[in-house]
């Protein structure tokens, strides 16, 4: 009976942890901006940065219904609480149907997003990018991240700029850039560090000094040269789509392992709280 109730605090110990890794992955979805500029890119009409503010509070929620669970759990480990121990398992059961619910859901969504993904990015990016101040200025920037995170230029290179509504109001302008400055190689790029809990604390506090938004190429008039080998070494040649489709996926896939994870950590703690609640009953009633 001692053994099965320390096995049962242990596990109920794991859940507790796992839901504590869940809030603070919803918090690092609060703080870190990238992952909502990356999803609008996929997204066909909704404000910027609602999805992964919204996926950030669902995250936290859940992540206070497991603490109370696993605390629920600890408690009725300890005092040997049949009744305890039954609400507990209900609850489990609850949250496990939702995570697998979940983890279905959110890999049925981004296959529905990468769906037609090409066409809608061709065609936001001929008619809309960079083209003035209040034409889906959300696009842009979204695209402009895309450009800085993965090192690519455009849809599926960097001639995909040639025609748009941005090249072409550069000919009117006469500033007649061929690439975004995003599609140059940068001095203020950070390749390594875009995620890094420093990078992330340094755009909390300091908003306007994203480097997708103040690019700085390392030789901008090599970089915006029509000759290919003019420009090699200067500027990304390759698109984005790949890379950002193939981004969507494996953190789709992350969270479903996430999800389904947790519903095995789960799952055992019900199996060993069932076993403890059937020792209690079986016990001779001078125990």
């Amino acid at each position: 009976m001692k053994h099965l109730k320390i096995i049962v605090f242990m596990f109920n110990l794991i859940i507790w942890l796992s839901g504590f890794m869940v809030i603070v992955i919803g918090t690092w979805l609060i703080l870190e901006p990238s992952s909502g500029h990356l999803l609008n890119l996929f997204a066909k009409s909704i404000t910027p940065h609602d999805t992964v503010q919204i996926l950030s509070y669902v995250l936290l929620g859940h992540g206070f219904i497991v603490l109370t669970v696993g605390f629920i759990g600890c408690r009725a480990s300890l005092h040997g609480s049949q009744c305890i121990l039954g609400v507990y398992v209900a609850m489990l059961v609850g949250l496990i149907v939702c995570e697998l619910a979940t983890a279905a859901v959110g890999g049925f969504l981004s296959y529905r997003a990468v769906t037609g993904l090409e066409n809608r990015l061709l065609d936001r990016l001929a008619d809309h990018y960079g083209h003035d101040r209040t034409s889906d200025i959300a696009f842009s920037q979204s695209l402009d991240f895309a450009q800085y995170k993965f090192n690519c230029c455009g849809i599926y290179g960097d001639g995909d700029y040639n025609g748009t509504a941005w090249w072409r109001d550069g000919r009117i302008s006469g500033l007649k850039r061929q690439v975004p400055l995003t599609c140059c190689i940068l001095k203020n790029h950070e390749a390594k560090n875009t995620g890094s809990p420093m990078s992330v604390v340094a755009r909390v506090f300091h908003k306007d000094n994203e480097p997708w938004l103040h690019p700085q190429p390392k030789d901008e008039t090599a970089c915006q040269a029509t000759d290919p080998e003019t420009n090699e070494g200067f500027r990304n040649k390759i698109g984005c789509l790949e890379r950002a489709t193939n981004w969507l996926r494996n953190e789709s896939l992350k969270l479903v392992f996430l999800g389904m994870g947790m519903a095995g950590i789960q799952t055992l703690g019900i199996i060993t709280a069932t076993i403890l609640c059937q020792t209690f009953r079986n016990r001779d009633p001078e125990n």
